[in-house]
């Protein structure tokens, strides 16, 4: 965002900070697609919610704040990747067992994630078996093919930080027909019931293959160097996926690979602003929140890692901003939030009675008026395999079967510096916090 520096130009992002609270220090509750997407729909740390990796559904028995929502006679939409179920067979409105309306919506129009796009069954005489809406248009458009090559190539043959522009047109691009899906839905929407609108664009996100005409708007600029670091201190774990990620890595790739990062944020800030054009057009901006915030980071190369699934900084931190119309201005947050905090936030804006008890998340809306300087002490984020702990100054991260990792990032904002031999007593007070939760 313009707002974080690195040389990308937002404009339209920066139309909902203009007039809205920025949480510099917001975190995911897993820096994981699927886990973090439960975390956002129930307001429950992901053990507790019972989506602990990439490949688990949501139990159907967990409320929803979309369900909360319906019930209280919202009209509930979700244009684009939801990540809520992995079956197949729920994918989409038009699906055999269209799961989303359990989740909650009266307005599914899901589309397959960005990893999932180039794989669905094909029948012995050569059908394919198509059930999101996003990979039917694209075989309507006669490209399903092509990008399904292009995919598997990126995915199965090429590295990680591989980025090369998309072989698709760009109005055919994933984002761009989010962002048209989502404004079709604002350009029909009635005034007869109150709506909520979840936009979920699928970048960025590798495969890196940004349209062509973002490419050509980011031009030539020498993106900020990723983070160096011998290593030394961190988990076997943690060295062995940089030494397999960044295997012929080279300076002149990574800052490839950001071009097209960038590219890719270009092309969703300019679906944004279409979409806010729509609201000042139907004259609806003076009575809709928008909230602009991301599932999970990305590393870049930070550690010579990329993707995500690891504590350290670039994966964990997420843009989280809150625009109410005629209550918030311009302005910047330092308090410790975490995306699990929107489900109680939206609650409480929609005037919805929940119970507290039931969710681990904690409105913002205190920060927001001014009533509160912190909702809590600690933040969390939490995998299969590794946890973390922080308390807005040191980082405990919390490998299991490996060597546990401590960070100060008052003194060692890149996290280089493994100082749990020397702090053993913050580790101590960390513990606590951990087995009292």
């Amino acid at each position: 965002m313009t707002q974080m520096g690195g040389g990308i130009k937002t404009p339209h992002i920066d139309r909902i900070i203009r007039k809205g609270v920025f949480f510099d220090k917001a975190s995911c509750t897993s820096p994981l697609c699927t886990p973090s997407r439960a975390s956002l729909a129930t307001g429950k740390y992901p053990h507790n919610c019972g989506v602990m990796v990439h490949d688990a559904s949501l139990p159907l028995d967990q409320i929803t704040y979309y369900q909360l929502l319906r019930k209280n006679g919202y009209r509930t939409a979700v244009i684009g990747k939801t990540d809520l179920h992995k079956d197949y067979h729920y994918y989409g409105k038009n699906a055999p067992l269209p799961v989303m309306y359990h989740y909650g919506f009266t307005d599914p129009d899901e589309v397959e994630g960005k990893m999932n796009l180039a794989f669905y069954p094909v029948k012995e005489d050569g059908t394919k078996e198509l059930v999101g809406p996003y990979q039917r248009y694209l075989e309507t458009k006669g490209v399903l093919d092509s990008i399904t090559k292009d995919y598997h190539k990126r995915l199965e043959k090429l590295p990680v930080w591989y980025a090369e522009k998309s072989v698709l047109r760009d109005e055919d691009f994933q984002d761009t027909y989010i962002g048209r899906k989502a404004c079709e839905f604002l350009e029909q929407v009635g005034e007869e019931y109150p709506w909520h609108l979840m936009v979920s664009f699928a970048g960025p996100h590798d495969p890196w293959d940004p349209p062509e005409y973002a490419l050509s708007k980011v031009g030539d600029i020498i993106y900020p160097p990723s983070i160096e670091d011998d290593m030394q201190g961190k988990p076997v774990w943690i060295k062995k996926k940089a030494q397999n990620q960044s295997y012929g890595l080279t300076p002149e790739k990574v800052q490839n690979l950001k071009k097209h990062y960038a590219a890719s944020v270009v092309a969703i800030d300019d679906c944004i602003g279409r979409i806010l054009d729509v609201l000042e057009r139907r004259e609806m901006c003076q009575n809709t929140v928008v909230v602009f915030c991301a599932d999970h980071g990305e590393m870049l190369g930070d550690h010579n890692l990329f993707q995500k699934s690891v504590m350290y900084e670039g994966a964990l931190r997420i843009p989280l901003v809150i625009n109410i119309p005629g209550y918030t201005n311009e302005s910047r947050n330092h308090a410790l939030v975490e995306l699990m905090d929107l489900a109680p936030t939206f609650l409480e804006l929609a005037g919805v009675d929940y119970n507290i008890k039931e969710m681990d998340g904690v409105s913002i809306l205190p920060l927001i008026r001014g009533e509160k300087k912190e909702i809590k002490k600690f933040q969390k984020s939490e995998l299969h395999n590794t946890m973390m702990l922080f308390d807005g100054r040191y980082k405990w991260i919390r490998n299991y079967n490996d060597e546990d990792e401590l960070y100060d990032l008052t003194k060692d904002s890149q996290e280089r510096h493994n100082c749990i031999k020397e702090k053993q007593d913050i580790l101590a007070y960390m513990r606590q916090y951990t087995f009292r939760s």
